[in-house]
């Protein structure tokens, strides 16, 4: 009675541990991302060796399988992970995040092409775009929005953040308040998975320019704007893309 107790425990226990990495790399791949190829290899084979051990039990009386023998078939098992995350995923992995500007859409009734007057003498700009993450590693983004002029003075403009060191109410508050629900939108810093591509509209608030509502006219005539992406923690420019047409 106690041996069967001892078995079904231990493969209770296995079970748990199997599923817990499957949650882990299929639920949440930023974080899995973020661990080194050597402990995703790792971590895979656990979980496979976890899944076996779980199913070992119930199988060990009708299976007599030398002990030399599934010692080598757990070691064979492991090799492929480690192929894997140590060979292949290196040579395929560049150092790189593309960048792609999908469209400025209209957002709402009366808007020009992603930008939008919501009560602040600030006009707020939502360009679609699309980020892939070609690296073997999770990174994390911050999106901003350069504008040159005609005497090649920029002005930086930075994506509305998901969270703020300073919370009083703001125009970055407030916008965030009233759109962070929505999945459409992107907020800084953006987590990029191993391999992740995924689109979305970042929330630019043009606050400097001479004349706010004047911004379509602005990129029109003889400004430029180029949509960037910076490491969040180092700000390193990883990609720009000139802004299209609005």
């Amino acid at each position: 009675m106690n041996t069967a107790i001892t078995k079904i425990g231990f493969s209770i226990s296995a079970a748990a541990v199997a599923i817990a990495i499957m949650i882990l790399m299929i639920g949440n791949p930023a974080t899995f991302g973020a661990y080194s190829l050597l402990i995703r290899a790792c971590l895979l084979n656990l979980g496979i060796f976890a899944c076996f051990s779980a199913l070992t039990p119930f199988f060990s009386s009708y299976l007599k399988i030398d002990r030399k023998i599934l010692v080598f078939f757990i070691l064979a098992s492991s090799l492929p992970a480690f192929i894997f995350f140590l060979s292949v995923v290196p040579s395929k992995a560049t150092d790189e995040i593309y960048l792609d500007q999908l469209d400025s859409s209209l957002l709402s009734d009366r808007s020009s092409n992603g930008i939008i007057e919501i009560g602040f003498q600030y006009p707020i700009f939502t360009p679609t775009i699309s980020l892939v993450n070609r690296n073997a590693f999770t990174r994390d983004v911050n999106i901003f929005l350069r504008i040159i002029d005609s005497e090649q003075e920029a002005s930086l403009f930075r994506a509305v953040r998901s969270r703020a060191d300073d919370e009083k109410l703001s125009v970055e508050s407030t916008i965030r308040g009233m759109l962070s629900n929505n999945s459409r939108y992107l907020f800084n810093p953006v987590r990029l998975a191993p391999g992740q591509a995924i689109s979305g509209r970042p929330i630019f608030i043009i606050t400097n320019l001479e004349d706010g509502a004047s911004f379509t006219e602005a990129l029109g005539s003889g400004h430029t704007g180029y949509l960037e992406l910076r490491d969040r923690d180092e700000g390193n420019l990883l990609a720009d893309f000139r802004l299209a047409p609005i």
